[in-house]
């Protein structure tokens, strides 16, 4: 090793652990201390300083060595892949107690807005982030008002809010050197309104994006970004976006506070219509403000209702204030209620989201949604005759009814109408243009469950409410059969006596393809007749279940797993009652094997016709019953037509 300098041949990780615990003065250390400025990787250099900064020279630092760290892990930082985890050798050299204002300062100035962020995080000490602050500061100068432009060419505030988690002091800074709410009042060279709504249109859905994703990316500090923005212009847009976009990553505790003020607003909006509705009938302003005295008084926006509803309006603006709480509502559930009156299909981006709040105060949300919309069924109004008509404008009617805890006879004498005129404007003779084949069939999902719950609505709320079966004449097979075993029960005992509805759910049974042979059976007791309902549901089995052979075989299956009688089982369809199984594994059924014993004896010419029979596994003829074909090998009269068949 002679004339060779002895730090340029000892490996960084012996130089590392060597001087572990040693002082400032202890050779090891001067060795790495010497490496730092010669060493050629910049993990090296990096690793070195760090471990000298966080020990040795842990209270007292040369100013060269504070240099050294902070050009080796800028250097590094230019590699962007490594930013995510970087910056942490710069934070410990300007946050050293030894670290000159004048090399913060400096180093703050070269730094990237992305390397401001990352030396901003938690960690960071009070001097370092304070500093951090007012260099963002000074970069983000004043605040623009809000364009889209800004969404690709974001300002130094919304890069590093891009970031996080953050320093309070960085994270205050960045929130008040944000782009400002849309200017609506900028002035039109042109005189284009079109263009300029266009504009402002375009500027307000880029300022929710900026807080959609402020929010999303800083989930610790929704309640402090909600108390910061009353009384601002961002006020309704944050808490629209927490419970619109984003509710479940919201604290269970904050999102019902928000639910609540949000409904709150409705109040104002039933206001509207009562104002605008006298004004339209002829009242004059004082004798609206004289009969809205007391309640102005104690709202606390009255100012703008008396805004809308004596300021100066069109016919058409006039229409739709005294409409007001159904635009609300309709607005409401497409928009900022949408994923918690349906919490199980919200996606938070490609997966099913986490909501942090419990089923249970999720569907207290959703009720008291229900109870506070429904107060708009009276203001609803129908529209003019050439109007058409879109998916929104009963949507919000399903959740009323979906949410509902019971729909009162007034609920369904207000819904009635609204689904009345929707079936009309769906007619293919109304005049205004139909809705497209999308929309025209979601309209028509949405009307046909708003009038199962009014037919026949569940007595509990939720997931049940959905399930809603209607009324027992307009059920089908199909429907019963793709509901809950229990679901079926309750609906059946609602609508006791109905033998007509239990036979259908009896047949469901067979078309559900998971029913026991107990579900069977209770459902078999809730007949009049229970002993005889059997043969005459088998003897019509085409007409009355249909279907593919699964379903025939899951009947045959069913009626065999009784004490059947052997008229019960000669009209069982040929095909599935020769393949159902017996007690034991291929074996095929007694009572099946006794019925045909008994028809064709010790014939053995009817036993040969017999083998041939036109029963088929699939088509007409596995609807060819047994006791049919038995009679006709046995007598060797021509094999009959499958029932149905002309």
């Amino acid at each position: 090793m002679t004339g060779q300098d002895p730090a340029a041949v000892l490996p960084c990780d012996f130089l590392l652990t060597t001087m572990t615990g040693s002082g400032p003065d202890d050779p090891v250390v001067q060795l790495a201390a010497r490496q730092v400025r010669t060493a050629q990787s910049h993990r090296e250099r990096s690793a070195l300083a760090e471990a000298l900064l966080s020990g040795p020279h842990a209270q007292q630092a040369p100013q060269w060595l504070l240099e050294a760290a902070v050009a080796a892990d800028l250097e590094a930082e230019k590699e962007t892949y490594q930013l995510e985890g970087g910056m942490t050798l710069v934070a410990l050299a300007l946050g050293h107690p030894s670290c000159p204002a004048s090399l913060q300062d400096t180093t703050l100035k070269r730094c990237t807005l992305e390397q401001l962020a990352l030396l901003g995080s938690p960690r960071a000490g009070e001097q370092l982030a304070g500093a951090i602050a007012e260099e963002l500061r000074i970069r983000g100068g004043a605040t623009p008002p809000m364009t889209p432009q800004l969404l690709e060419m974001p300002t130094p505030a919304q890069v590093v809010l891009r970031r996080g988690p953050l320093h309070d002091l960085v994270f205050e800074a960045a929130r008040d050197t944000l782009p400002a709410a849309p200017d609506p009042d900028e002035p039109d060279a042109d005189g284009d309104t079109k263009d300029w709504m266009k504009r402002y249109t375009g500027a307000c859905e880029a300022w929710e994006s900026m807080w959609r994703q402020i929010l999303q990316r800083h989930p610790e500090r929704h309640r402090e970004l909600v108390q910061w923005a009353d009384g601002t212009d961002a006020k309704w847009t944050v808490r629209n976006e927490l419970l619109g976009s984003l509710p479940w990553a919201v604290e269970p505790g904050l999102l019902a506070e928000l639910a609540a003020a949000d409904l709150e607003r409705f109040q104002l909006e039933i206001l509207v219509a009562q104002g605008c509705r006298m004004r339209r009938a002829g009242s004059d302003e004082q004798q609206i403000l004289a009969h809205f005295a007391g309640k102005l008084s104690a709202l606390a926006d009255q100012e703008q209702v008396c805004r809308r509803v004596l300021g100066p309006q069109s016919a058409t603006l006039l229409s739709l204030w005294c409409n007001a709480p159904v635009v609300w509502a309709r607005h409401a559930t497409s928009g900022t209620w949408r994923h918690l009156l349906n919490p199980t299909q919200a996606k938070d981006g490609y997966q099913q989201a986490h909501w942090r709040a419990p089923d249970a105060a999720l569907a207290g949300l959703a009720t008291m949604f229900a109870e506070t919309v429904a107060r708009a069924l009276p203001f609803w109004e129908p529209a003019e005759r050439y109007s058409g008509i879109s998916p929104s404008e009963v949507a919000w009617v399903r959740e009323i009814v979906l949410h509902l805890p019971t729909v009162t006879d007034d609920v369904k004498a207000g819904i009635r109408p609204i689904v009345h005129d929707a079936r009309k404007r769906l007619s293919p003779h109304h005049p205004a243009f139909s809705p497209r084949h999308d929309q025209r069939r979601e309209l028509e999902e949405i009307l046909d469950r708003i009038e199962r719950v009014l037919a026949d609505p569940p007595p509990s709320v939720g997931a049940d409410r959905r399930t809603a079966l209607g009324a027992p004449d307009k059920v089908t097979v199909r429907e019963l059969a793709g509901v809950a075993a229990q679901a079926l029960s309750d609906y059946l005992d609602r609508h006791a006596g109905d033998d007509s509805l239990v036979e259908k759910a009896l047949l469901a049974c067979a078309a559900s393809g998971h029913r026991s042979k107990d579900d069977f059976e209770k459902v078999l007791r809730r007949h009049t007749c229970p002993d005889t309902v059997l043969l005459p549901l088998t003897e019509g089995l085409r007409q009355n279940l249909g279907g593919a052979p699964t379903w025939r075989e899951a009947w045959t299956c069913l009626v065999l797993a009784r004490d059947t009688q052997p008229t019960l089982v000669r009209a069982l369809p040929a095909w599935s009652a020769l393949r159902a199984r017996g007690d034991r594994y291929g074996s095929a059924h007694p009572s099946v094997v006794a019925a045909v014993r008994d028809a064709l004896g010790a014939d053995q010419d009817a036993w040969n016709r017999f083998a041939t029979c036109p029963a088929t596994n699939s088509g007409p003829g596995a609807w060819l019953r047994l006791g049919d074909l038995l009679d006709a090998a046995a007598t060797g009269a021509p094999w009959p037509k499958p029932p149905g068949s002309r």
